[in-house]
């Protein structure tokens, strides 16, 4: 017997697995809270065509998505200022339960990282967020940015070298 699944049901449980992650990840990629929103929104629904036609999503599938409706809103932009000032923006939140001094301390050492990852290419930048943040493994990334493996670690390498340097340059020495 076979089992047929639920579109709108198919498509409840992607955003229900996907959503913050989606939402984060566009959030640190954009440095904007409303245009990751936005981002987000518009990944999810091309995924919906997708789930509506049948295709199966992938956790590559909709990271892949979500980059490709980022860089797409950015290579449609003609104006290269518009793009680097996206990029660049800043929105650290501060977790007030902590002391004083140690929120100050964790506010500084965030806005250096932000800092530090704009500094970053949009390959190393792409690469870092999606491992560190987003917990990909290297061969889901290759997936998602269609590159090797090798190639993904090369760019984490790098971009873990420069933020490194950026934060030292910025009073953040790190171990």
């Amino acid at each position: 017997m076979t089992r047929h699944t639920d579109p709108d049901q198919t498509f409840v449980n992607l955003v229900d697995t996907y959503l913050d992650r989606v939402y984060r990840y566009l959030r640190n990629l954009t440095r904007d809270a409303d245009l990751a929103r936005d981002f987000a929104h518009e990944t999810f629904l091309k995924l919906r065509k997708q789930v509506a036609a049948g295709q199966m999503i992938s956790e590559a599938y909709v990271f892949t998505t979500a980059r490709n409706t980022a860089l797409s809103h950015w290579r449609s932009d003609k104006r290269e200022e518009d793009k680097r000032a996206a990029w660049g923006q800043s929105g650290s939140q501060m977790n007030l339960s902590h002391p004083a001094s140690l929120v100050v301390e964790r506010q500084e050492l965030g806005q250096a990282l932000e800092t530090a990852l704009g500094c970053l290419s949009e390959d190393q930048r792409t690469v870092f967020l999606l491992s560190e943040v987003e917990g990909l493994k290297y061969e889901k990334i290759a997936e998602v940015l269609d590159i090797s493996a090798g190639t993904v670690a090369s760019r984490k390498f790098n971009a873990v070298r420069a933020l490194r340097g950026e934060l030292e340059r910025l009073g953040h020495a790190l171990p």
